[in-house]
Formats: structure tokens, sequence, C-alpha cells
């Protein structure tokens, strides 16, 4: 392989401009196609999709959360009711002015000809709006000296100064009848503890007026709600300093959660990544005495990454933002080739040699991390696809190219560099040979075995969060109000075709206010309480038909003429009533309720290629009780947002062990196929587990947490691993077979990979936002545990299954006792085994007749393991 990269180098080091001409065009080429990619930011996209969970995921995608902005408007010392409304009002037509295109529709405020209008369209569709209970109340209404006492309430109000309000409401519906079904509304839209005053919703304590903003955005689209946030942020002050010490405003929601997530994490990465790589900068030029350096480094690097975006481009119809965004953490990895190859320029300078002795790990390392990247296309989530493909790809882009590019325009002084820098120095220690730490690492190992099974793996988003202070106090001073923080859960009814699923929430109705009867539930929202399916609408018009037959209508017409005669009304003023009760009812379609902009139809039902959803908000202190009363319900889902998540992001975690598994029996072929030795592979893929291992035990130590981020990037960590791996190996193998003193270069590479992670990612260690801090953590003690298990563990491994020019390798049968140890005791017992063999055969000791007990010990516990286990296989047959 290394002879096809010398001869490409030679055919274009003959004809560089034709050779950049076309690295010019490729990488335009790459740019153009690159840039008319289209990203979708949709977070389900991380959730995998199994047949089981099909159904739950088609109605995620249809139905309607409506994730409102709460404005609490609150009354100070100063304050009067006439403050707030004229807070309320002034805000409305401030923001209203300067971020229309951000808002979908503003509820709180109700005008006199809203409420008029809202009024007769209860009127002349008034069946539709009353149920059973409805109408017992009605049958008392109608008695003879109820209706007496109704006309006389009727006659006051007429000759009071409000009449000229209320004449019209009063001879449309002089018993009220609207006013039954309009109740219905009020509960559905802001609920009992409020009321309207001035056309505001105001709290009964009169102290505070809510209003509800309906973004027209999605809360995750950020970027574009950033500029809607800042209006809302400025129109506050605005109003807060003009209204000082009378009324003050606050706000809560998930976009304004969203926003300043977004802000903080840009924030965090600006600050860190701005330090990191000006150090790294400074490193790389000190340390390679180019300025060009950092340029010839990054190229190749970006080169893949451009592949990578082209080739998803060709292959899907849109990326998932979110796995390119987590794979462009992911491209420290491709960093790693051309630190490689620029570090063994410096000490060889024959492109020739230089080929041989880095073209087959650079390969072997780019194909092995590839294949591991590309085990996450057997997880069935398509952002997690897209990461593997996007990651595989850019790994093999940019591990070809660095070989083709960096030979060519890296130019090192004719003779290798013989003075030393401070990294080679400490590269150059042969931190194998120090008995401490050997044991230190083996301390640490032994205590993994009983950590690693400690560590859990937290399900809640919502604790990954960056929540402002503001934000969080006003949500705290919210709840008080109106409950915000009782656990909420939804029920959607689905179905194919809009009549259906009102039938199937209908039902869903019923059951609900039964279980608010038994107090198995705090409150709820549904829309069937107002909106009714054609069915239901039919058998309404047909109970008040019942209801209002002639007999009725005719007592009702001759109490309310009596009544009304006594007080001085003509026999005709109460004649629309009597039409509207000899009126015939038709059911109403959903475009009709658009006539009224009280309540939205749309924030509770939605329609997409002919499948409807419709969702219900119950509050509960406990949401076992619900989720039972309807798990056997047909086209019905309870959706517990949090639950659902952790059961989604569980089945992830599960993924990922099974994840981890492919990988290694990836890496474990791949390295057979390439080394064609038992015994070098288990060289290099031991400290790839260990890492593993150590990794996770430290984690439990601490008492650190997984999470959906840091778990992703968990698998940088494992490409890490194996690239160190097999650079160290190689280089040992280069000094076994040719006997030059070539590890040291190859520890060099290494340590710098090792310090541009750290500093390309393990500065996130400073960042505020917990996602952002857990994936720095997690790097750190990965990237720290890979590289001091491959320089302390390597070495002794190669000497103990290669062996050197003074001692021999270990023998088949100490591998069978360990194949044993593992069939019984796992992974660790393997390692326990490798481990101590390691340090007796290794470690040079004075008195080695110290340890014999302990080699006896050791040798007669796997001669033990290996006789039970021959014991137990011949009693079996």
């Amino acid at each position: 392989m290394h002879n096809i990269f010398y001869n490409i180098y030679q055919y274009f080091n003959t004809r560089k401009w034709f050779g950049f001409c076309i690295l010019g065009f490729l990488l335009l080429g790459l740019v153009f196609i690159a840039s008319k990619i289209e990203f979708e930011e949709d977070i389900t996209k991380l959730i995998p999709t199994t047949a089981e969970n099909a159904e739950l995921q088609k109605v995620l995608k249809n139905v309607n959360f409506t994730d409102k902005i709460i404005v609490n408007i609150t009354k100070d010392t100063d304050g009067s009711v006439e403050d707030l409304t004229q807070y309320a009002s002034q805000f409305i037509d401030s923001i209203n002015t300067s971020s229309s295109p951000y808002i979908k529709q503003i509820q709180g405020q109700i005008d006199d000809h809203e409420i008029q209008k809202t009024v007769s369209f209860i009127y002349y569709n008034l069946p539709l709006f009353l149920n059973e209970a409805d109408y017992s109340t009605i049958a008392n209404k109608i008695q003879k000296d109820s209706i007496a006492a109704i006309t006389l309430k009727n006659y006051k109000t007429l000759i009071s100064p409000s009449g000229i309000v209320a004449k019209d409401f009063i001879l449309k519906d002089p018993l009220g009848l609207s006013f039954i079904a309009l109740k219905k509304l009020q509960e559905l839209s802001f609920g009992e503890d409020f009321t309207l005053q001035n056309g505001f919703l105001v709290s009964k304590d009169k102290q505070h007026i809510l209003l509800f903003i309906t973004p027209a955005l999605g809360s995750n689209e950020t970027a574009k709600n950033t500029q809607f946030v800042k209006n809302l942020c400025d129109t506050n002050s605005k109003l807060n300093n003009a209204f000082t010490n009378k009324a003050s405003a606050e706000y809560f929601g998930g976009t304004l959660i969203a926003v300043a997530n977004a802000n903080q994490i840009k924030s965090d990465i600006q600050l860190t990544v701005g330090i990191a790589l000006t150090v790294l900068l400074l490193i790389f030029i000190l340390f390679y005495k180019k300025i060009t350096v950092p340029i010839i480094l990054f190229i190749p690097t970006i080169f893949g990454g451009l592949l990578a975006i082209v080739l998803l481009f060709l292959i899907r119809e849109k990326i998932s933002a979110i796995s390119l965004g987590i794979g462009s953490v992911l491209l420290g990895v491709t960093l790693d080739y051309s630190l490689h190859i620029l570090t063994h320029i410096r000490s060889n300078t024959n492109v020739k040699h230089l080929y041989q002795e880095i073209s087959k790990p650079i390969l072997m390392s780019s194909l092995t991390t590839a294949l591991a990247f590309l085990c996450l296309l057997f997880i069935n989530s398509q952002a997690l696809q897209d990461l593997g493909i996007f990651a595989a790809v850019s790994v093999i882009g940019s591990s070809f190219f660095a070989l083709l590019f960096i030979p060519q325009v890296y130019k090192e002084q004719t003779k290798p560099s013989k003075k030393s820098t401070a990294l080679d120095q400490i590269a150059s220690y042969n931190i194998h040979k120090n008995k401490w730490v050997i044991i230190g690492l083996f301390l640490l190992c032994f205590g993994s075995f009983f950590t690693y099974n400690t560590v859990i793996f937290n399900n809640d988003l919502s604790e990954m969060n960056y929540m402002p202070k503001d934000i969080k106090a006003a949500e705290l001073r919210l709840d008080k109000l109106i409950n915000s923080t009782s656990k909420s859960i939804y029920i959607a009814a689905y179905g194919d075709s809009e009549e259906s699923t009102l039938q199937v929430n209908d039902a869903i109705l019923t059951k609900l206010q039964n279980l608010k009867s038994e107090g198995k539930l705090i409150n709820f929202s549904s829309i069937s309480t107002f909106v009714h399916s054609k069915k239901q609408q039919t058998q309404q018009v047909e109970r008040w038909q019942s209801f209002w037959d002639e007999s009725t209508i005719a007592t009702t017409k001759q109490n309310i003429t009596e009544s009304g005669t006594a007080l001085g009304f003509k026999p005709e003023t109460f004649n629309r009533f009597y039409t509207l009760l000899n009126t015939t009812f038709k059911p109403l379609e959903r475009k009709d309720y658009k006539a009224i902009n009280t309540f939205s139809v749309d924030d509770y039902m939605t329609t997409k290629d002919n499948y409807t959803t419709i969702t219900t908000l119950v509050k509960v202190d406990e949401a076992n009780a619900v989720m039972n009363a309807f798990k056997e319900d047909s086209q019905t889902l309870v959706i517990d947002r949090k639950q659902m998540n952790e059961t989604f992001l569980g089945h992830l975690k599960n993924d990922f062990n099974s994840l981890i598994g492919y990988s290694l029996i990836v890496v474990l072929i791949i390295l057979f196929l390439f080394y064609r030795s038992l015994s070098l592979t288990l060289v290099t893929v031991i400290p790839i587990c260990l890492t593993w291992l150590v990794t996770i035990g430290i984690m439990g130590l601490f008492h650190l947490e997984f999470n959906i981020f840091n778990i992703i990037i968990s698998t940088f960590i494992f490409g890490l691993g194996i690239d160190y791996g097999i650079f160290m190996t190689n280089g040992l193998l280069h000094e076994y077979r040719t006997g030059e003193k070539s590890l040291t270069t190859h520890k060099t590479s290494i340590l710098l990979s090792v310090i541009t992670t750290i500093l390309g990612v393990g500065v996130l260690i400073f960042a505020k936002h917990p996602a952002l801090y857990s994936i720095s953590l997690v790097c750190l003690i990965g990237i720290t545990s890979a590289v001091l298990i491959a320089f302390t563990l390597q070495p002794l491994l190669f000497k103990l299954f290669i062996g050197s020019k003074n001692k021999r390798p270990i023998s088949l049968r100490l591998l069978i006792y360990s194949i044993v140890s593992f069939t019984y005791f796992g992974l660790g017992g393997i390692l326990l085994s490798l481990f101590s063999v390691t340090i007796l055969k290794i470690i040079p000791l004075k008195k080695k007749t110290k340890m014999k007990w302990f080699h006896i010990m050791i040798s007669k516990f796997m001669k033990s393991t290996l006789y039970t286990h021959l014991f137990l296989v011949k009693k079996s047959d």
C-alpha cells in the first residue's frame, strides 16, 4: 500500500501546479455541493424508531404540544388594576409592532366585540354546547317561580346603567342559557381562577394579568427565535421602567429556555474554543517551527468533513443538524492523522521511508475507527446513522488526503532535527518501567471492576438544560399562581379522519370527568368540552329537540309572558328567544369555529396527511392512575413527555451497549487481518478494553452519570483509544524488527493528539452549560486513561506476547488459562491474569523469590479453574 502513495507523491511532486489546481477545483466543488444541503433540527431524530414505537412516533410527529410563552404581569405596591391593564395593552401593542413575524397569536385579551361574537356564536348553536347536567339546570330555570325571579332580575338590569350593554343579551336569551355554555369555554381557555376585567385575564386577587403568546416558530428554531426573545426583553425593560412601583412583567416558556441554552452554548464555545485555538496555534508553530503548520494540519480535516457532508447530501433529503453538530466535535480524530505524519517527517525526511513507516498504521487506524463509527447504522435512529456516516467518511477521507497532501506541502530541513523539544523529552520517558505507576494502574483497574457497574444513565433531558436565574425565578412565581410545575401529561386521540378522532376524544372526556370526580387528577383541558364529533352533535340536537317539545315551549313562553307583563314587558319582547327554541340546528364543521378568536381549535387539533391528532392536557400529582385508565383504549395514547424521553433514551443506552460490542468485534477482525497475528491483536485490543473499563470505573467512583450527550462522545474516546493502540503497537513492532528507536516519535505524535483533544474538547470543562460540561468531563477522563494505559501497559504487553531480544513471549498455556478465567470471571479474570504475569515477568525485581508465592497462587488459580471447566464439560457429556 505504501508504494501506491509513494508513486502518487512522485507524480505530483514534479507537477505541483497541476496538483494544486486539481485540489482547488475539488475543494470548490465540495464547498458548492455542501452549501446546498438542508438541515433539520428535530431532536426526536435521536430517538430510535422500532416496530414497537412506530405508532407513537407517528403521533408525536403530528401532535401539537403548543409550548406557549406566558407573560405574568404583576401589580406592585403603588399599582392598581388599571395599571395592570394599561401595562398589558401597551405590551401587546409594542410586541405586535416589533415581533409580529414571530407571533402566531396572543391570548389573554378579549375585547367587547369578541365577547359579543362569541356569545352570538354560542347562542345560534346552543344545543351543541350542552350536556345532560345542563338540562337539569335548564329544567330548574323554566319552573314558574324561577322564571319570575329571572325576569325580575332582568328588569332591574335593564333599568340600571349597565342595561344599555346587556339589553341585546337579555332580549335574545332571557333565561341566560348561553352563559351555561359560555362557562365551558371559560374553563377551556383559562380556568376558574381567573376572571375577565377590562378585557383582560385577571387573577381573582386582582394582582396578576396573564397573557399567552403562541410563537410562530418551534422552540428548537433558536437562530430565528433569538431576535424574538431580544425584542421581548427590550419591551419588558422599557415598560418596567415606565411603570416603576406600579406594575412589572416576567416571562416563562420553552422558547425562552431553548434560546437561553443556545446562547449559553454559543458563549461557552466562543470563549473556550477561542482560547483553545489560540494556544493550539502557538503550540503547533513553536513545536514544528513553521507558521504554515496550522493550515497544513486543518486542510485534511476540512476535506474529510466536506466529503462526508457531500455524501450525506447525495443519500439523504435532509441531514440532522444535531448529528452534524456532534460530528464536528468528533473531527478531532481526523486531526490526529496530520499530526502523526508531521511528527514523523521531523525525524524521517526520506519520503519513501516515511510512507513505509506511517501508511499502514494510519490506514489501519482510520479503517478501524471508521468501521466502529459505522456500527451506529445498527441503531434505528436517523440522527445517529447520519453521525456514523459523517464520522466514518470524514475519518477515511482525511486520512487518505493527509497521506497525499502533507508530504507534498511540508518540507523539513535536509537532516532530521536532533534538538529535542520538551514534548520529545516527555515522550522519551519510559513510564512503563516505573513500578509505582504500574502498581497504581493495576490498583485503578482492579478498583474499576467494583465501580463500573455503579454508573447510571441519566434519562432526564431537563437536567441537561441551562436555565438562567431570572427564568427559574419566573417559573417558581408562576407555579404559585397557576400550579405550572405540577406534572403535566397529554392524552392524544388519533385517527385517519377528524370525525373518528373526535369520537375517540369524546370518550376520553367522559373518562377524565370520572377520574376528576374520584380525585385522581388535578384538572384537565379538553377541546371536547366545547368541540364534539358530528355523531355526538347530532345526538345533542336530538336531545335539545326532545327537551323542548311543544308542551315545554308553550309552558315556558306562557310563564315568561306572565312574569314579564307584570313588570311592563310586551308579549312579543322575547320573540327571538321563542324562535331559537323552534330552530332546527345542524352540526358544526371544524372551520366554523374559526369565527371566534377567544380560543383556537388548532391548539388542540392537528391534521397532516389525512392523519388527525387531538391532545388533552392533564395536570396530575401522580400519572399512574391516568395512564392505567387509558392503556387499553384504542386510538388513545397517554404521553408523559419526561417518562417517554426516559424510556426512549433508555433504549438508546441499551443500543450503545450493543454498539460497543459490535465495535470491538470489528476492531478485532480488522487488526487481525492487518497483523495476521493473534498476539499483536491482543497487544492492541487489551489497552482499548482497559481504557473503557477505567473510564467507566472512574465515573462510578466519583458518581458521574452518562447522558444522551456524553454517551455519544464516548465513541470519540473509543476511536482515539484505537488510534493510540495501533500507533504504539506499530512503533514497538518497528523497533523490534529493525532495532531503530522510533517509539519516541510515535509517542510524541500521540501526546500532540492528547494536547489538541484536551484543548479542543476538554477545555469545555469551564463551560456553564451542563451538557457541555458533562461532555468535557467524560472526554478528559477517557483521554487521560487512554494515553496512560497505552504508554504504560502496551510496552509490557508487547514484551509479554511478542518478547524481546532477551525474553521469550508468553506461552500458549497461559492464553488457555486466561480464556478459562474469562469464561468464569468475565473480562476481569483475563485482565487480572495478564497483569499478574506481566508483573512477574517484566518488572525488574532484585529479589524475585519474594514474589514466588504470588506466582504459585496465580498458577494454581488458573489451573484449578481449567480443571473445573474440564470436569463440568465431561460431566455434561
